[in-house]
């Protein structure tokens, strides 16, 4: 076998909690549990942060979150990711995504790479616009991908983030397994941003509940791309001299509580510590791999890189790429800057609640235990994840400061070159949040007792 490719599948927003692989109660996620028969699963992976532009960083490079502290507006200097280390070796190099962060934002992030697909969800017509409420989806990024990857001559390596589980969601009929009429209204009410209008109690944190039936029904969506990308790679002969990994850059929260007292609860993704929007899936297949392998260890996504290098170099199944260097592993959030901060000013009475550092420190247990230290900004809590289940705890393993440890690690981590941006560059017009005065929820949430 030559060098193998490296294909990296991110489902955008999937969190561990809600994938039948790991045991959720809905098959959210069947083809990932047929893949994951002849492939690594790990069960208790962690995302170094909860958004995608330092988690993508992170998994590009190696390097933690606290090693880089990348934020929206600032950028990662060219030359420094596992793809431009590939593209030196002559390896052919493509992003297929409509992850602003990953194509069209000058975070630096697209640079590592030769070919850049993106398009807006509305902006491409298909065959029959009768089957996703969008023109452009996971199925669309699937078969641009296949069409590239029939044209490469030399090996190639490729990040397909696929958006279908960020809201708002655009799932197919075949997919919405789990929605209704009702959830459907509820979720096209919703602004955008509709964690900002929780943040800032114009509706309740319980209204998540209503539309997670529908993120279900749009992972169930995820797992059927990813059905199809890997059955074209093996039709073509290709998926046994490649390297697969299949995770996602962090969670999604529907208004689970906070465990530190200051935090928001989790709404969306970027803000607070909960496992939520921590604990990811990670199913790896090695080139030629056949065997499957649970791994009940803590596991860390900064690793993507060894994994890469580790298969570059020869060495076939995975036997642990990711696991986490002596049990140990970290997460950080720096306080947000640019719009997300002005959000905070504007949309909330505390904005310094909404404007704290996030720093986890995770030391793996027995079996499938993870022991954790969190803080948001100065108050701290301690907790044990059993599974998929986070409980507090009176005390772990873990005997200093989260801060303390981040910071250390900080120390210790390899550098990397950031830039800051220009005044405005970090801003995308069409996320912007136009108010929340006309959200029409209320009614209906007054109706079922929520407000």
């Amino acid at each position: 076998m030559g060098r193998p490719n490296v294909l990296l599948v991110v489902l955008d927003c999937v969190r561990a909690a809600n994938t039948s692989l790991l045991g959720h109660r809905r098959r959210t996620t069947p083809f990932l549990e047929e893949f994951g028969r002849e492939a690594t699963v790990y069960t208790q992976a962690r995302t170094t942060a909860s958004w995608s532009l330092p988690a993508h960083a992170s998994l590009f490079t190696g390097v933690p979150s606290e090693g880089h502290e990348l934020r929206i507006t600032e950028r990662l200097v060219p030359g420094q990711t596992v793809f431009d280390y590939l593209d030196g070796e002559g390896y052919e190099t493509g992003v297929f995504s409509e992850n602003p962060y990953l194509t069209v934002h000058p975070s630096g992030l697209s640079d590592s790479f030769e070919t850049v697909v993106t398009e807006r969800p509305d902006s491409t017509d298909v065959a029959d616009p009768s089957e996703t409420r969008n023109g452009v989806d996971g199925f669309w990024y699937a078969d641009r991908l296949t069409e590239w990857v029939d044209e490469r001559a030399e090996p190639w390596a490729a990040c397909l983030n696929l958006m279908d589980a960020h809201m708002p969601y655009a799932t197919r009929d075949a997919y919405d397994e789990w929605g209704t009429e009702f959830y459907w209204a509820m979720h096209d009410d919703l602004p955008i941003k509709w964690e900002w209008s929780v943040y800032g109690e114009q509706l309740p944190a319980g209204v998540g509940q209503l539309v997670e039936p529908l993120y279900d029904g749009a992972i169930r969506q995820a797992d059927a791309v990813l059905e199809q990308v890997v059955s074209d790679l093996a039709e073509r002969g290709v998926l046994e001299e490649t390297l697969v990994v299949v995770t996602a850059d962090h969670g999604d929260g529907f208004g689970e509580p906070p465990q530190a007292d200051t935090e928001p609860p989790a709404v969306m993704h970027g803000m607070g510590t909960q496992e939520e929007l921590f604990h990811v899936p990670l199913v790896v297949k090695g080139p030629g791999q056949t065997e499957g392998r649970r791994v009940t260890s803590l596991a860390t996504l900064s690793r993507f890189p060894d994994a890469v290098l580790a298969a570059f170099d020869g060495d076939g199944s995975d036997p642990g790429w990711f696991e986490a260097p002596d049990g140990r592993t970290t997460a950080y959030q720096a306080p947000p800057t640019g719009q997300t901060a002005e959000y905070a000013e504007q949309y909330t009475d505390d904005p310094d609640r909404f404007r704290q550092a996030a720093s986890l420190v995770y030391q793996d247990g027995p079996g499938d235990t993870v022991y954790k230290r969190a803080a948001w900004g100065e108050d701290e809590y301690a907790a044990v994840v059993r599974g998929r289940r986070s409980e507090p705890a009176d005390d772990t393993p873990i005997d200093r400061p989260p801060s303390a440890v981040v910071a250390d690690s900080a120390e210790r981590s390899e550098s990397i070159d950031i830039d800051a941006l220009a005044d405005g560059d970090d801003e995308m017009a069409e996320y912007d949040i136009d108010g929340f005065d006309d959200v029409d929820l209320e009614a209906r949430l007054e109706r079922l007792g929520y407000l």
